[in-house]
């Protein structure tokens, strides 16, 4: 059913376009039979609406999801952050693997949000709050095996990034490409510390299919030092702490943190040398935008590595949080800076 607005709008934020309701419609209830009251007490915004007459129709349920139209006759689906799985299959054995999901449900800019190895999609929250302003974007972050709602593995599987590889890559083929047959998606692949090494992996599974890559605090190379003070800092900050305890903080399965580090868990292809690692060869040939965001007092992604990145891509797009560490915070010039390198 189609509804169209039968009286103003008020008390909407600047810069939404009447009928756009991002935030998280608070009541639903039919007045006078016909009409259709929408309640936001976040934002305080009341809206009367009607529907077309027809009377094949009459009997359809109201839909939940605010609709409108855009010019060219876009139909625009906004809806708040919420929580979705898809399933995944491991021998015979299946497992939820949870994203969350808001904005325009028809948009055709997308951008997929990889946590650290040790974070979940809540690392994100500000992000969807921030990008449901813009009728043209949607977005999408995951919760990798074993953290937040994903389901954790089976007790004779390994935790490893080729596995988080392969559920990403799941996610992209039937969330996001399968779901908009004709209309390709301009993807842009945002990852934090190691989940910009998935990004950049991913730019070889999904060739031209991925329009930008944004990396947080991780370049081409991580130094075997900066790793060290990195997992140091890690076990200073835990303290004394079990971890049982460390696991139910960040939530995280217990074996998640152990298995993160050994050896086997980074079991994709990369480079090394007597100075670490390097990631250059998932990124050769890749011709979408690169976006960098670092912190200025990062241990990861030093002011050198940088550079570097910088010379290997000279059109790369470079953005410092001055008094950040690792990785940097999703702040309003973070954001600014990823809207600007989706172009929207």
């Amino acid at each position: 059913m189609l509804y169209t607005c039968a009286c103003e709008v008020h008390g909407l934020p600047q810069g939404l376009n009447q009928g756009v309701f991002p935030a998280s419609i608070k009541l639903l209830e039919l007045l006078g039979g016909a009409k259709l009251k929408l309640v936001d007490s976040e934002m305080g915004a009341v809206v009367v609406k009607e529907p077309q007459s027809n009377p094949e129709d009459e009997q359809s349920p109201i839909d939940s999801k605010f609709k409108t139209l855009l010019r060219g006759g876009d139909e625009v689906v906004h809806i708040s952050p919420e929580t979705r799985y898809f399933e995944v299959t491991d021998g015979g054995m299946g497992r939820r693997v949870a994203y969350t999901i808001s904005g325009n449900l028809n948009a055709k800019k997308v951008l997929l949000c990889l946590p650290g190895l040790l974070e979940t999609k809540a690392s994100f929250m500000l992000l969807h709050s921030y990008f449901l302003k813009f009728e043209e974007c949607l977005v999408i972050s995951i919760d990798l095996s074993g953290r937040g709602e994903s389901d954790s593995m089976g007790d004779r599987e390994a935790y490893k990034m080729s596995l988080y590889l392969a559920d990403i890559s799941q996610l992209i083929r039937e969330v996001i490409f399968r779901e908009k047959v004709g209309r390709a998606p301009k993807l842009t692949v945002l990852g934090t510390s190691m989940g910009g090494v998935l990004a950049m992996h991913l730019t070889k599974i999904f060739d031209g299919k991925i329009a930008g890559i944004i990396l947080n605090d991780i370049a081409l190379t991580v130094n075997w030092t900066s790793l060290y003070s990195l997992y140091k800092s890690m076990k200073n900050e835990a303290g004394f702490k079990e971890v049982r305890e460390l696991a139910k903080d960040l939530s995280v399965d217990e074996r998640a943190i152990r298995d993160v580090q050994l050896p086997g868990h980074f079991d994709l292809s990369f480079r090394a040398d007597i100075w670490g690692m390097n990631f250059h060869e998932a990124l050769e040939g890749y011709s979408g935008k690169v976006g960098l965001v670092y912190g200025g007092k990062s241990q990861i992604c030093t002011k050198q590595r940088v550079e570097e990145a910088k010379e290997f891509f000279p059109k790369l797009k470079l953005y410092e949080v001055p008094d950040s560490g690792h990785p940097a915070p999703f702040n309003i010039g973070v954001c600014g800076f990823i809207q600007s390198e989706m172009n929207i």
